[in-house]
């Protein structure tokens, strides 16, 4: 049987998306690490990666997701951090301030859910975050002016609502996501 690689995310709003390409020219700018930066169009708020399940569990996955109760919520950025440190980082992204709150009591009944699925639940506290790029071969750079420029980006007040099912394929020329089901 075919599997199917799967994630749950709430999806970046579109203005959000134009601002953060019109601005990734800056951030590339004197890096000297090697970082593969995620493009605009797949830009997201994990919710939960189930990663590669059969069409039987997707059809599970897809009646449960149906019954959790959708919380739309206003967002907004609390600035640049890295994880696991600012020191080494390997992931670079910007942190949600406003909806932080709705976004992990959705994560935290998606986690649930899905672990009376059998999935394996994270384990971790909540961290809301849009990731912007992922270190691949860290160089001496200036992991603080990164962060200054990051918080330069003037991304205004928006709305999410629901959440999406998505389908992902590895290629060489990076992900391919496609929705398989939007829950609003």
């Amino acid at each position: 049987m075919k599997k199917i690689r799967t994630f749950i995310a709430h999806p970046v709003p579109e203005e959000w998306k134009g601002i953060i390409r019109e601005a990734s020219c800056s951030l590339h700018e004197g890096l000297k690490s090697k970082i593969a930066w995620v493009k605009p169009e797949n830009m997201h708020f994990t919710l939960k990666f189930l990663g590669p399940i059969g069409e039987d569990k997707l059809a599970e996955v897809q009646g449960v997701l149906k019954k959790i109760p959708v919380v739309n919520f206003k967002i907004s950025t609390a600035g640049a951090g890295f994880f696991p440190a600012l020191e080494k980082p390997h992931v670079i992204w910007i942190g949600l301030e406003q909806g932080a709150k709705g976004f992990c009591s959705t994560a935290a009944t998606i986690e649930y859910q899905m672990a009376k699925l059998g999935f394996e639940e994270k384990g971790k506290s909540c961290h809301a975050h849009l990731t912007l790029g992922r270190v691949k071969k860290i160089a001496k750079d200036d992991w603080v002016a990164l962060a200054e420029k990051i918080n330069g980006i003037d991304l205004p007040e928006a709305e999410i609502n629901g959440f999406t099912l998505y389908k992902s394929e590895l290629t060489p020329d990076g992900p391919i996501y496609s929705v398989l089901e939007e829950y609003k």
